[in-house]
Order: C-alpha cells, then structure tokens, then sequence
C-alpha cells in the first residue's frame, strides 16, 4: 500500500494545471477580463473590473477550469441598475466569445456562460471599504488578495490536494444542496494548518467545536463561541470578524469530512480525490432493480417552478422534514430521506420500515389516577372506531383503535389534501399534485428515463457517502 506522501504526489501529478494549461487560461480571462472593461464604458457607475476566484488566485484545479469576473460598481448605484447592468454586459461579452448564457442567482443574478470549454461568470458587486459591506460578494476581491498575500512555496499545490479531497469524499460546495465546504473555507483551512498533509492530519482528530480563527480576531475559543452561538464549526473570516466562513457546513458534511481524514489516513488511496479521468460508471438497471428488492421506497415527483438554486433548495429541504414529521406522526418509521432536482423536476425519497400500517393500534391514554382519565374512557369507549378496550396496564389506560388508511400513498394524499403537512411555501401547490410513486417498479422506470436519477437512486439505495464506498471497494 503507497503512503500518504506517495499518494498526493501522484494526486498533485493528475490536478496540477500545466505551464502551458495555466497560460491559455490566463490568456483567456485577461481577454474576458478586457472585453468587459470595454463593454462597461458604456454604462455610468461602473468603477473597475477585476479577475477573482481560484483563476485569480492560481488554486484551480485541472478539469475544473472557472474564469470569474467582478465588476465593481459604484455604492451610488441602486440594486435594480446593478442587476439589469449586469445582465446586459454578461450576455454580451460572453456571446461576443461565441458562448451560450444563462442567468444564475446569489443575492444578484449574474450571468454565466462557456467559453472555448471554460465556465465563465460574470458577477457584480460593490467597490466599497474594507468592512463597509453593501453585499456578500463585495468581500471577494478582499478575499482574493489575502489568498494571494499567503500563498508562499508550494502552498497553492496544497490547496489543489485539498478541495481535490473534498471534491472526491462528496463535501466541497457551500450551496444549499450540498452544505460542505467553499472554496474559500478550503484555502483558509490549508492555510491554517500549513499543507495538506497537517490539515487533513488535524481534521482526523476534529472533535466539535472546531474553531479556526487565523488572524487572531478573537481573544479565544470561548469568547468566539459565545459570539456566534456556539456553531459545530467556527471559521474566523479573515477579513471580517463577524462573519463564520464555516456557517454553511452542515453537521452532516462536517462528520463526513473527519471521517473521510480518518480513512485517508488508515488506507491511503487516490480514490479520495477528485481526478477529471475519473468516472462514476454507468449503473445498469439491473443493478436499480437489485437495490431496490426488498426495500420500502416512497417517492414523490414534483413540477417546480424555475428559482435560484438555494431558494429552491432550501424549500426543497423544508419540505422533506415536514412530510418526514407527517409519516411519522401517524406512524411510519423513516430511515432516511433525500431529493433529487434537474430542470423543473424533483423527486424526494423516504425510505421507510413499511408502505403499509396495521389495520389496527394502540393508543395511549393518561395514568388512571389523573383527572383526565374518565374523559379519556367516555370519549374512546363508545367510538365507532374502537376495536377493543379501554383496559389498564400497570398506571396507564390504553385502548385499540382502527385506521380508516393504512397504505402510505392514501395517508400522504389526505395529509397533503387537508394542508396537514409542514411544506414551504413555495412548494405548497406542486407537492398538492405531486405524483407519489410507493412500488420499486414506478422508482425504476423514473430511473430508466433519466441517467442523473439513476445514479442519485442508486447512491441512495446504496446509502454510503462516495468515499466509504470507495474505501470498501
């Protein structure tokens, strides 16, 4: 078995953009770059332009090539001008390269797009002074410089290992949909600890809370703690006190991401990392169907409107622990559930001990020596639905009663028809007519149409995170 330091070496060989990958690149946002200095001439408030993100920094990695340019507005401008100023420069510098556009939103829209197979976005924020934020992006070009004023020897390299390992273990991105670690939060954390190796070396020894705070903002731990009450994972911002960089990182991805470092270490492999020649295979539906034999699988498939992808994630996540709280409040017992969304479409997933309840259950009444116990006795012994009881056992009452509904897709359809059920919003009438799929067969031909669902069933049916599947292998 390779040690550790063999393994990065040959990782690092793999991720490491070339000399002449690294030129083509440069030369291609400093001509995106100057293409949108051009084009915001013509528009007032438009105070500079500038090349952020890992391109910027030189911690990108190879295959993951991602050019973003930050026009910098004046504080002048109101939001609406920003964001229509925004649009129209991002669609016609991208276009003008001959590539595609498509409106993405954080807290402004911005414009994304591919140029010669490089992702391209175009965002804006305000030029302002240092802590005199307008908005969240107007700290990225204060974040970029720090990076930059720390990248010393071969700390960029350790970088690339580091979001390559998160990529690989499943726990890199900030969104809403993932809850893991940003770009950013992974430089500091290898900056913290000095390479790689003594990161990932720290994190298998985490136990929360974690706390980082690499300028010393804080007098300590506890007075940090006490500020932002009490996070799993606290990461000083370097170039703001008050903001947590970890705030995104749910306990899930933050438990994933030590045990992933405690592998890494007890069996060393490339397999933890991301590498573009790596594939995830093509799973066949032979292997759907075998995964799926024997198991209780509630689906439900919902028509969503076009959102920014944390708006319709965090809905999406609402949605499922309200419908989770439903099932088990009249009895279902859920093991674990999850959604999948491309386009207009999403499917959420419950697995579940059974898609059918008894026909009858036990319901439990107060103690026979407290006041309520004769109200509980007139008011169940004579209900039409009643089977057996009230009777006593030990302190308490107890009485049979009978269900109207026992099957999981009648009891879900009457919860959601009456409103009884904890749904976003935003989600309120596509979860009322949302197709609920209970037999393996309907799941399977959903899988049959659509190679992404697929591999999103069979990861889930398969129920391990990508690198303890992997370790396993």
């Amino acid at each position: 078995m390779k040690n550790v330091e063999e393994v990065t070496a040959e990782v690092l060989q793999k991720i490491r953009p070339s000399l002449i990958e690294s030129e083509r690149l440069m030369r291609l946002a400093n001509e995106l770059l100057n293409a949108v200095k051009d084009v915001s001439k013509n528009y007032e408030g438009i105070l500079d332009a500038r090349l952020e993100g890992s391109v910027a920094k030189g911690t990108w990695i190879r295959g993951r090539e991602e050019v973003d340019v930050f026009v910098q507005f004046s504080k002048d401008v109101n939001k609406d001008k920003l964001e229509r100023t925004i649009l129209e420069i991002g669609n016609a510098v991208i276009k003008k390269f001959g590539g595609k556009t498509e409106v993405r939103y954080a807290e402004h829209p911005y414009v994304e797009g591919t140029v010669n197979g490089v992702r391209v976005n175009i965002v804006a924020c305000y030029k302002v002074e240092h802590g005199m934020w307008l908005s969240a992006v107007d700290r990225t070009p204060y974040h970029t410089e720090y990076i930059k004023s720390k990248l010393t020897g071969a700390l960029a390299d350790e970088i690339r290992l580091m979001k390559s390992f998160m990529l690989g273990c499943g726990v890199y991105g900030a969104e809403i949909r993932i809850g893991g670690f940003s770009g950013y939060l992974a430089e500091l954390l290898t900056i913290n600890y000095g390479s790689f190796f003594n990161a990932i070396k720290a994190v298998s020894n985490w136990r929360p809370p974690i706390y980082v705070d690499i300028e010393g903002h804080y007098a300590d731990k506890r007075e940090a703690l006490e500020v932002f009450g009490r996070p799993h994972i606290l990461v000083i911002d370097p170039v703001d006190k008050k903001r947590n960089v970890a705030a995104a990182v749910t306990d899930t991805k933050l438990s994933e991401f030590i045990l992933a470092s405690k592998l890494f270490f007890d069996s060393p492999s490339e397999k933890f990392f991301y590498t573009p020649e790596r594939t995830d295979g093509h799973i066949t539906m032979t292997e759907i169907r075998r995964a799926l034999r024997g198991r209780c699988i509630l689906g439900l498939k919902l028509k969503v409107q076009q959102k920014p992808p944390d708006v319709l994630w965090g809905e999406i996540k609402h949605t499922l622990k309200g419908i989770c709280r439903a099932l088990e409040y009249e009895g279902f017992k859920t093991f674990r559930y999850d959604a999948w969304s491309e386009g207009n479409t999403c499917i959420m997933l419950f697995e579940l001990q059974e898609l059918n309840l008894p026909a009858c259950y036990v319901h439990h009444g107060p103690p026979t020596y407290l006041p309520n116990a004769l109200d509980f006795i007139k008011k169940h012994s004579g209900a039409q639905d009643t089977v057996a009881g009230p009777w006593v056992n030990g302190l308490r009452l107890y009485v049979l009663k009978s269900r109207t509904k026992t099957s999981v897709k009648d009891i879900i359809k009457m919860r959601l028809a009456k409103g009884d059920v904890s749904v976003s919003a935003g989600l309120m009438e596509a979860v009322k007519h949302a197709k609920i799929c209970k037999s393996n067969e309907e799941l399977a031909k959903l899988a049959s149409k659509n190679i992404s669902f697929r591999k999103f069933l069979f990861e889930f049916l398969e129920a391990r995170p990508s690198f303890l599947a992997k370790h396993i292998q």
